[in-house]
């Protein structure tokens, strides 16, 4: 009779379970399994910072490249897709917006820095999440995923002319791929660090950033993307000021390194758009820049030049 009741009540507990699941009861994520010659694509929707939690809403996502995609449903924490291992251009879409999680349908006002559509490479049996940068004014930066920060950006359009063919035995360069062609990036900083000097009467500034996102969208190769924006990543980035005059501030060119990669990205900026604050030290506000040039080298033989257009530095 023990052994009835026992039966009777294990079968109870499994309907039960069973109908858990019908129901959405459970709801693990679970990772897709790959196939051979596929990565995965991986887009966290909610990310938090300071105590904050950001929840990027109503967007699609159009996925060119091998294979192509759209991703309609985001109403989850994470998405994540398997594609065929090659470079990619993702296009964020929709009446999309960011809300706070905890003040859900009251819209958090952003501004989306990262370049739209932009690029990715994915490799076999390799997870690859992609970011799309927003910053949140007075508040943080939020990026897909979406990440939340204090920091700043520096972003802007490149034109590069049209490039000449090598001639035959030269070395390889990467960057001849950009050619014509017109790319626009992005440099973004969570935190920094502002020292103020009076050096030989001038009164200078340095801003020191905690590691940085490099970003370059349109149509670039998966050599650049692998060899040149990966090597970047994480690297920091040191801002010199000084005022000179009375009214007039110079601004050292803006200087990425990876030394271990051997790879390096230099913009340089006219410095007139610039201002003092009250007390004469350059002032730390957005400023947009309408022109100027930037310089990318690699492997100390490779390297490309391209005119800068609307360009914005926001510290």
């Amino acid at each position: 009779m023990q052994g009835l009741k026992w039966f009777v009540g294990a079968l109870a507990l499994l309907a039960l379970a069973l109908l858990a699941l019908a129901c959405g009861g459970v709801s693990e994520p679970s990772t897709p399994v790959l196939r051979d010659g596929e990565g995965l694509l991986e887009l966290p929707l909610v990310s938090t910072s300071a105590g904050r939690s950001y929840k990027l809403v109503g967007a699609t996502f159009a996925i060119t490249g091998p294979q192509n995609a759209t991703l309609t449903d985001t109403s989850t924490d994470s998405v994540m897709l398997p594609l065929i291992a090659g470079t990619y251009s993702i296009q964020m879409n929709g009446d999309w917006h960011v809300e706070r999680t905890d003040a859900p349908g009251v819209t958090v006002p952003v501004t989306l820095v990262s370049p739209n559509p932009m690029r990715f490479t994915l490799g076999e049996g390799e997870t690859q999440p992609v970011r799309f940068l927003f910053k949140v004014p007075g508040d943080g930066t939020v990026n897909v995923g979406i990440g939340v920060d204090s920091g700043g950006w520096i972003s802007g359009t490149l034109v590069f002319e049209p490039a000449s063919p090598p001639p035959p035995g030269s070395p390889a360069n990467i960057f001849v791929d950009l050619g014509g062609k017109t790319i626009p990036f992005v440099i973004s900083f969570e935190s920094s660090t502002v020292t103020r000097s009076i050096e030989s009467g001038y009164k200078q500034l340095r801003v020191q950033t905690g590691p940085v996102t490099f970003q370059l969208g349109g149509q670039t190769s998966r050599a650049i993307q692998q060899q040149y924006v990966a090597a970047l990543q994480g690297v920091t980035l040191k801002l010199f000021m000084e005022s000179s005059g009375a009214s007039s501030v110079y601004m050292a060119g803006i200087f990425l390194e990876s030394q271990d990669h051997r790879v390096q990205f230099y913009l340089s900026q006219p410095s007139y758009l610039l201002e003092q604050d009250a007390e004469g030290y350059p002032l730390l506000k957005a400023t947009a820049f309408p022109w100027g040039y930037a310089q990318f080298a690699a492997n100390g033989s490779e390297s490309g030049v391209a005119e800068l257009r609307e360009g914005m530095f926001s510290p």
